[in-house]
Order: C-alpha cells, then structure tokens, then sequence
C-alpha cells in the first residue's frame, strides 16, 4: 500500500511539472511552477540516505553533488560573485537534468507497469491538449492567457505544454522512440514516420528545432545498417526530396536560418537574436575567463538578471536584454560556458557520459536497445547548444521519463528470467517429500 501510495504522488508530481503553465493558468498559483524543488529535495534525501547508512554514495548520485560542490567553490573567488543563495541555487539548476534522471530511475526502476501507464497517460494529455489547440486556435492561447505565436501566418500549436519548443522537444522524444526503442528501425518505418514528423514540426508547431533529429537519425542509420550502400542511397534520396521540399514551400525556414547564422557569425554587434548573442558571447567569456568563467548566476540564467558581465561584454544595454524578463537562457552551452568556462563544460560532458554508460551497463539483455539511448544522447548534445535543455524543467523531467521507460522494462525483463529460473526449484522443493 505505502509503495503504491508512493508512485501515485510522484506520478501527481510529474504531471503538474510538465503541465504547470495548463495548472497554473487554470488556479492562478505559481506554486506549481516550482515543483522541480520536490525532486532536488528528494534527491537530496535518497543522497543522505545512503551516505549515513553504508557510509558511501553511488556514482550515478555523486557526481552530480560533486559538480555542484566544484562549481560553488570557483563561483565564490569569481570578480563577479553574485550572492551565496544564489550560487547555490545556480548550480543545482545546471545539475538539474541528471539529478532529474537518477530520481525518476530511483523511484520506478522496480515498477516498470506503472512506469509504462505514467508514459502512456503523458502521451494521452499532451495529444489531447494539441488536439484541442488545433480545434480552438487563438481561442486555446486567449483561455489559458498565453501568447499567441504566429509563424509563417499559421498559429503555432502548443498543447498543454504551453510552448511550441517543449511541444517540439516531446514529439522529437516520440520520433525516437517510434523508430529505436527495440533496436534499429527498417527503412520503410524511418521514412514514413520521418513524413509525419516533418510535417507536424512545419505545419502545426512551426518550429525547425525537433528536425534535427532527422539527420542524427539517419546519419546513425547510416553508420549502424551493414548494407551501406542502400542506407546511402535512401539517405541521399531523403536529402534530395526534403531540399526540394524546402526550396518549394519552405523558404522562410530557409530565409530565417540564413539571418540566424548571419547574426551569430557576422553581426552580433547589430543582432536581436537572443540565442546568436548568448552562443557569441559565452564563447568570448570562455576565452576571456578561461578556465573558469565569471561564475554562478553572473551569464545566461535565469538568476543573472542584472549581472555586472552583460555591462562588460558592452551587451547590457542592448533591447533584448532590457526587455527580459528572469534573464537569457537560450543556450545551455552558452550559459554553463559563460558561467564555469571549459571547466563547466567539460564537468556536462563527464555528467552525460556517465549516465550514458549506466544506460549502457542496465541494458544487459538487449544490447541493441542502445540504439535508442544513443539517439537521444546525440539530441542531448546538440540540444545543448540551441536550446537550454538542462536547465528548463519540461526537458529535463521528459527527457528522465523517455529514458527510464527504456531501463525500467530492462530490469522488468531480467527479474522475469530470474523468477522463471527460479520458480521450478521452488515447485520441486514444495513437490519433495519432507523429512520429519
């Protein structure tokens, strides 16, 4: 009963955090947009747990703490030292993803039936929600009080999710796990399911990010399939189609990437586009303050509003940033960049892998279910570069729920082998005769 009661409060949890924005539209209580707190203060607590009964932590749970502790400690002898509270706080928000992940393991890694409902049940409400943005259009955004997005003249849906780039992040996990959660796709499969996802990314979220899991895919498809030259062919044929495709009906993608890479390598000193600037500068930082950056909450988080460091890289007066609102984060690679310099860097990558090869490890009966935690450690990284994956709260907990679902059914299939080998000499030994 106590088990059970467990799952459904955290299920309750993961809900309301992927939906706060629909929860906190519908009561008006910004209390839901902190619920991420819950699962670092579990985190938290499963970490003390362990330390004080078997005097040590796992890997999987300290190197998280141990960047952390590192990123405090440098923040605290930068020039730029914003405050304690916010240090702290600063640095759990870079760790977030991870800690996300081994909370999520922790909870349901035994529980994989309930693990796969939770999965499901999300799927359900956020194609209900797109459902119902498609139906009512403006009307959807007015009633939730949420901007209104136009691109290309065609309102962008976002669903319950209550933005078009979380909206693209799920379906991008979708197309994943569509395509790799049981090894490696067919042909047939990748391209049909490639259409769809396409389309749904130009015509209903209007957003280029989630694309760039096509090629990941399909390079990846590439260099996994044995026949090559087939592979070689279908992938040229699929570039041909979908560059034709572009020239025809989507030149304003075409038009609004050309000026985006215009402004990240030729006119930062004129731009307005967020993302170009914080990439630009969190480069420069890194070079200027290398190894270690100007410090926690001083560059591209959401507690550097104000930050002597826009002054100083002469970015502060610009309109973008007199604008914001709960400072600019359009880029993780940027933020941890400016923030902790190659050091903060290098600590994400050592941080991914880690739990890159944990996956690895888990998955001992099937091998080739890899494929698809490989696919969505190659988003991860270029996600981390355009899109401030590790730090928002929807990615993070969906990412810990596409993963898990993966590892969670892994150890469901190895405790069955065991209770199946197991159960005929329980049979036998009940069946014997006993001795008096």
């Amino acid at each position: 009963m106590g088990r059970q009661i467990k799952l459904w409060f955290f299920a309750i949890m993961i809900v309301m955090l992927l939906y706060n924005k629909l929860f906190e539209s519908i009561t008006g209580n910004e209390l839901f947009t902190h619920i991420d707190a819950v699962f670092v203060a579990l985190y938290l607590i499963i970490v003390g747990y362990q330390l004080l009964t078997t005097l040590k932590v796992n890997k999987l749970a300290l190197r998280p703490l141990a960047t952390i502790f590192i990123f405090v400690i440098v923040s605290l002898f930068s020039k730029y030292y914003s405050t304690i509270n916010n240090i702290i706080l600063c640095a759990f928000i870079h760790v977030k993803w991870f800690i996300m992940f081994y909370v999520i393991y922790e909870i349901y890694k035994d529980d994989y039936i309930f693990m796969k409902r939770l999965f499901l049940i999300t799927l359900a409400l956020s194609t209900f929600g797109v459902l119902i943005n498609f139906v009512l259009q403006e009307q959807f955004n007015n009633y939730f009080n949420q901007d209104v997005m136009v691109r290309d003249n065609k309102l962008r849906m976002m669903g319950f999710e209550m933005h078009p780039n979380n909206l693209g992040i799920l379906i991008s996990l979708i197309f994943i796990y569509v395509n790799f959660f049981n090894g490696m796709p067919s042909y047939t499969k990748i391209v049909i399911s490639t259409i769809i996802f396409a389309l749904i990314c130009i015509i209903l979220i209007g957003s280029r990010t989630p694309l760039i899991v096509v090629p990941l895919s399909f390079g990846y498809l590439l260099l996994g399939k044995k026949n090559k030259i087939l592979s070689f062919i279908v992938i040229v044929s699929l570039t041909v189609i979908s560059t034709v495709s572009l020239v025809l009906w989507g030149q304003s993608i075409i038009d609004r990437t050309k000026k985006n890479l215009t402004a990240i390598t030729e006119k930062q000193d004129e731009s307005e586009y967020l993302r170009g600037i914080m990439i630009y500068n969190g480069f420069k930082i890194m070079y200027l303050h290398f190894p270690v950056g100007t410090g926690m909450a001083t560059f591209g988080t959401s507690l550097s509003l104000g930050s002597k460091v826009y002054d100083d890289i002469k970015i502060g007066s610009r309109g973008v940033f007199d604008t914001m609102t709960g400072g600019a984060y359009d880029s993780n690679f940027a933020s941890i960049a400016g923030e902790m310099g190659l050091l903060g860097v290098s600590l994400i990558f050592w941080l991914l892998n880690t739990i890159r090869l944990f996956c690895k490890k888990t998955l001992t009966y099937h091998p080739e279910r890899m494929h698809y935690i490989n696919i969505i450690f190659l988003t991860v990284l270029v996600y981390f570069v355009v899109h401030p994956l590790l730090i928002n709260a929807y990615p993070c907990m969906i990412y810990a729920i596409f993963l898990n679902v993966q590892l969670t059914k892994e150890r469901h299939v190895i405790a069955s082998r065991t209770r199946s080998k197991i159960a005929p000499h329980i049979a036998l030994a009940l069946a014997s005769p006993q001795i008096p």
